[in-house]
């Protein structure tokens, strides 16, 4: 039995080991090595840049805002920091390291999903994994113990973040930045596809939480960043009454039903390249960004 208990020790410590080594290797290639894979390694690999225009959120930022449109009609500058599967918490992260990192904006745009406002509690994280290399920055782990319910496991136990999201941050990225694999897709991507059925619709809820919303609000006046709120595009929109009432206490653009025409969404929740076309012409003629930014200028027009 002694024997047994010794031979599990040796295993336990040889297994422990291995991840400790595994989690270290990983961790110093992500920070370490300067091929951009992810918006994120882009903040870290670009202080100081200087924007007239910055885009955060969801996918409905990645897939919603032509940047390149706006550039070329505007004559200013601007980047989509709009990541695929971000909820507001990581939004509001990736506010954070903009600042820390002195990248910076004279207008930053966050889009409001509906599910932002949904979930009561603001400890709920999905997208994190971007950030999980990164975990020793002061600024992201602060973040990750307030908002993250599995901050103990993300950063405190070796190499489980990297098992836990692997299909993000796993071997096989890993193995991509190692052979200098830069990011193909640019930061503003356009949806090909078209809705195949009219009969779809964004049921929305009846109850919403503004708390986070608050927060990163005070961040911004703290930090003197002009902030705008704004909630593009749904197909077919329900019970969206509650939703615009809240939008309209808050301040936040309701973006909401602006288009209608099936032929400019590739699902209810996105649009395609076209769709996006017709909303980022939409902001540009709202709040003016061939010029200076106003937000008298809203129009909401439908279209």
């Amino acid at each position: 039995m002694k024997k047994f208990i010794i031979y599990l020790v040796k295993r336990i410590l040889i297994f422990g080991i291995i991840l400790i080594v595994l989690d270290f290797s990983y961790t110093y290639i992500y920070v370490n090595k300067d091929t951009i894979r992810t918006k994120i390694e882009y903040i870290f690999q670009n202080k100081g840049k200087k924007y007239d225009y910055i885009f955060l959120g969801s996918s409905r930022v990645e897939f919603h805002i032509n940047t390149f449109m706006i550039d070329k009609e505007t004559g200013k500058k601007s980047i989509n920091f709009g990541i695929s599967g971000q909820n507001l918490p990581e939004t509001f992260l990736t506010l954070k390291l903009l600042k820390q990192q002195n990248i910076s904006a004279k207008k930053y745009f966050i889009n409001i999903d509906e599910a932002d406002l949904v979930e009561k509690s603001k400890k709920r994280f999905s997208g994190v994994s971007y950030f999980l290399p990164f975990i020793k920055n002061k600024v992201i782990n602060n973040h990750l113990k307030e908002y993250d319910l599995d901050y103990f496991k993300d950063t405190k136990i070796p190499f489980y973040r990297y098992m836990n999201y692997g299909y993000k941050i796993g071997y096989r990225e890993l193995l991509l930045k190692l052979g200098n694999k830069k990011r193909v897709k640019k930061f503003y991507i356009g949806l090909e596809n078209v809705l195949k059925t009219d009969t779809i619709s964004s049921d929305f809820k009846k109850k919403y939480d503004t708390e986070l919303l608050n927060e990163i609000s005070l961040f911004a006046k703290e930090k003197k960043i002009e902030l705008i709120f704004y909630t593009s595009p749904y197909y077919n929109v329900k019970n969206e009454t509650t939703f615009k009432e809240v939008l309209k206490k808050e301040n936040i653009f309701p973006y909401i039903d602006s288009v209608t025409n099936p032929k400019l969404f590739k699902d209810a929740g996105h649009l395609n390249k076209y769709g996006a076309d017709k909303f980022t012409k939409m902001l540009i003629r709202d709040f003016n960004l061939k010029t200076k930014i106003t937000t008298t200028n809203y129009k909401n027009k439908k279209e």
